[in-house]
């Protein structure tokens, strides 16, 4: 369907790491594709394998107005020639968000829906209402956060292991529905810690199960029982797409040493974590850390960036 690439592991130089006496590298997953980066493609790519078994051409998705998920869907459909929509929570602005636009551009058909039906969107009465609307269709869950889109991301661990010699003792991710971590976690090699970052207030969206019991059970479907993995909430900045002036200026910095973009939403929460852990002495001393830059820089332009 298509190929995934692997992106360069980046050794980075930041002063709270080198006191820390631990190496940090980031896995530049923004650059697998210049469009659909990141942990996307990895979630998406068994959905799109099987709904080409099945003779699908239309897919369906979930997201809200600035979802990297929908905006990547949205271009793989055109890119195989596949229909998409895009049910998005919330009612249609006078405006849409750069992230809609693109997807709208690129021949997706957007359905707006209020909070309240949004919350439904699992239950068979749902179901059967989008059918009824949009007749037939492959069925993608709101950010590929399911076992598939698990299963998907467990490549991410054999690229590390062939990327660094000896390994890492950490592998690091930004959560939202918690399936990159599950897929990491049920495929790194023992002793080995898979960190997951939650960018949601709570750690959950609102009327799903509890973020640490969703990836435990995700891992379970995997055969990843033993997996090593940790769940930090502390590092959402006040909840999900909330950038307060010092994540900002965090940022900034970040991006002027390194010369490595970060998205407002995923990626700079997990480093500014790593970062504040690492001040804390969380890691021994020779340890080195594999962070993986999930990408969504598309959605900078929704905080005036770029």
């Amino acid at each position: 369907m298509f190929k995934v690439d692997t992106p360069p592991l980046q050794p980075v130089d930041w002063p709270v790491f080198a006191a820390a006496g631990v190496e940090l590298y980031i896995k530049r997953d923004d650059l697998l594709d210049s469009v659909c980066s990141g942990n996307k493609l990895y979630k998406l790519h068994r959905h799109l394998q099987l709904a080409n078994a099945q003779g699908a051409t239309r897919l369906l998705s979930f997201g809200g107005a600035y979802s990297n998920h929908l905006h990547a869907l949205a271009a793989l459909g055109r890119r195989l020639g596949l229909s998409t929509i895009g049910i998005v929570r919330g009612e249609r602005p006078a405006q849409l968000s750069p992230t809609l636009l693109d997807a709208e551009r690129w021949g997706m058909q957007l359905g707006f829906i209020s909070r309240s039906d949004y919350r439904r969107k699992h239950t068979r009465a749902f179901g059967e209402r989008l059918r009824a609307q949009w007749g037939e269709f492959y069925r993608v869950p709101e950010g590929a956060g399911d076992v598939i889109g698990a299963r998907g991301c467990r490549a991410m661990a054999g690229a590390i292991a062939a990327q660094l010699p000896g390994g890492a003792e950490h592998v690091c991710v930004p959560c939202g529905t918690g399936a990159t971590l599950a897929g990491l976690a049920s495929a790194l090699p023992a002793g080995v810690t898979a960190h997951g970052f939650a960018v949601l207030k709570g750690g959950n969206r609102e009327g799903e199960a509890d973020l640490q019991d969703s990836v435990a059970a995700l891992i379970a479907q995997l055969g990843g029982t033993a997996a090593q993995w940790r769940l930090h909430r502390g590092f959402h900045a006040g909840g999900y797409a909330r950038f307060p002036d010092r994540l900002r200026a965090f940022m900034a910095a970040f991006e002027a040493r390194t010369g490595i973009l970060l998205d407002p939403v995923y990626t700079v929460k997990m480093i500014r974590g790593l970062a504040w852990l690492a001040e804390r002495g969380a890691f021994n001393r020779g340890e080195r850390i594999v962070a993986i830059h999930t990408g969504g820089l598309q959605g900078r332009r929704g905080f005036g960036l770029d």
